[in-house]
């Protein structure tokens, strides 16, 4: 048992090491770290990070209702009255439809079986509001904990 959990540790650096080379940016849940290459990408990811921390509060229905109310709203209000960011989030990729995809085996969204989503978007917001939890719209704050994100970038250099 103990080869076995050695072998699997091994084998999730190596392919985590393997998709840093690939893409440059991502958090790889199972080993818990993170690649990323500039403060936005390490934000992002950093916003993966505490996601997975908290018990992945992007799946929760409570946030997709939240961001499903958000978007229904931004989308019916006049331009001169929306958010910053309501144009990137009410059209973000595979929110209640298929997500981005490739054929390309060169591709990590081939890899990943597409790009997108809530988990995505929760990342995404992350990385909009550079770390100031006001850059987060108001109704969607209370999901993000932006001590967590400091922390984690701090530990990243950030």
């Amino acid at each position: 048992m103990k080869k076995l959990i050695v072998y699997l540790v091994i084998s999730t650096l190596v392919i985590s090491i393997l998709l840093s080379f690939l893409c440059h940016d991502i958090y790889v849940p199972v080993a818990k770290v993170i690649f990323c290459h500039d403060f936005d990408s390490c934000i992002h990811e950093s916003t993966h990070k505490a996601d997975d921390i908290s018990g992945w509060t992007s799946s929760t229905n409570e946030w997709i209702d939240a961001v499903n109310d958000y978007r229904m709203v931004q989308y019916l209000m006049p331009a001169e009255f929306k958010d910053d960011h309501a144009f990137k989030i009410v059209f973000f990729p595979g929110l209640g439809k298929q997500k981005l995809s490739s054929d390309d085996p060169k591709s990590l969204i081939f890899w990943m079986g597409g790009w997108g989503g809530y988990t995505e978007l929760y990342a995404s917001i992350g990385e909009f509001s550079g770390g100031d939890i006001n850059n987060i719209p108001p109704s969607l704050q209370q999901f993000y904990d932006m001590d967590e994100i400091t922390e984690i970038m701090e530990g990243l250099g950030y």
